[in-house]
């Protein structure tokens, strides 16, 4: 099985999650946001954890449609593709940060514990459906 690397690009973090050729997704890091040297880092970091495929979760509007955000994430995801021997894929992630904070809320986790896990755990719902969907 391939190994696998999803992000979940915000504006001031990404949050990583990994599968290491498990089937299963789990929470990896957050890399707070630097500008240009962050599709530097994540290329470095997936050629250390050797990865196959890199997930980005697409922040598409819940009527259809693509706004600034996605845009820049095409933007993200094309630099990412001339640079990453392996495959970029982009998944639909609306409501992937609301239902992490939800499954947050679920487990009585506090405000501050939440902040700092909550876009992990998104990314971590980015691959569960990339991984659901590649079963298929």
């Amino acid at each position: 099985m391939k190994r696998v690397m999803a992000l979940d690009v915000g504006e001031k973090r990404i949050g990583i999650a990994m599968n290491w050729g498990t089937g299963l997704a789990f929470p990896y890091r957050i890399l707070p946001r630097k500008g240009k040297d962050d599709v530097a880092r994540i290329l470095a970091l997936a050629r250390e954890c050797c990865i196959d495929t890199i997930v980005l979760g697409f922040p598409i509007r819940t009527d259809g449609t693509k706004g600034k955000e996605a845009e820049a994430l095409e933007g993200f995801a094309a630099e990412l593709r001339q640079h990453f021997p392996g495959e970029v894929v982009l998944i639909d992630e609306r409501f992937s940060t609301k239902e992490a904070e939800r499954h947050l809320l679920d487990l009585d986790t506090s405000r501050a514990k939440r902040k700092r896990l909550v876009d992990t755990i998104a990314a971590c719902l980015i691959l569960e459906t990339y991984l659901a969907r590649e079963r298929v």
